[in-house]
């Protein structure tokens, strides 16, 4: 009885890692800001621009500049007409910095833009 039980944990185990696996994020790891308004995206048509706190940038997991950022828009962007930007800084990150790249992202024409957080603790 004892190795079906095992087994049964086992196979308990599996399928949670499973489950785990398969979510995807579409941005990097990074100490997002907290806010109390933020509300989950529904929108798969997203952009996903990743700033790091040391200013390192990326588009959907791609390494990016911001000299190269446009063209990674551009090439995200693809045949989607109106693709939301989720621009996903870091807490620590310089102002500045997202500030271009919300200019990069009007360069290219694109409207949709919305900062990603995470909820305020209550």
């Amino acid at each position: 009885m004892v190795p079906l039980i095992d087994m049964f944990f086992l196979l308990l185990i599996f399928f949670i890692f499973g489950v785990f696996s398969m979510t995807t994020q579409e941005g990097l790891i990074v100490d997002l800001p907290q806010a109390q308004t933020g509300a989950a995206l529904k929108d798969d048509r997203t952009i996903t621009v990743s700033v790091t706190a040391e200013g390192e940038l990326a588009v959907n997991r791609q390494p990016a500049t911001l000299q190269t950022l446009p063209v990674a828009l551009e090439v995200q962007r693809g045949e989607r007409r109106e693709p939301l930007v989720v621009i996903n800084a870091d807490r620590d990150v310089s102002h500045g910095i997202v500030i271009g790249v919300l200019d990069a992202v009007r360069q290219v024409g694109l409207q949709r833009v919305s900062f990603q957080t995470v909820p305020e603790a209550k």
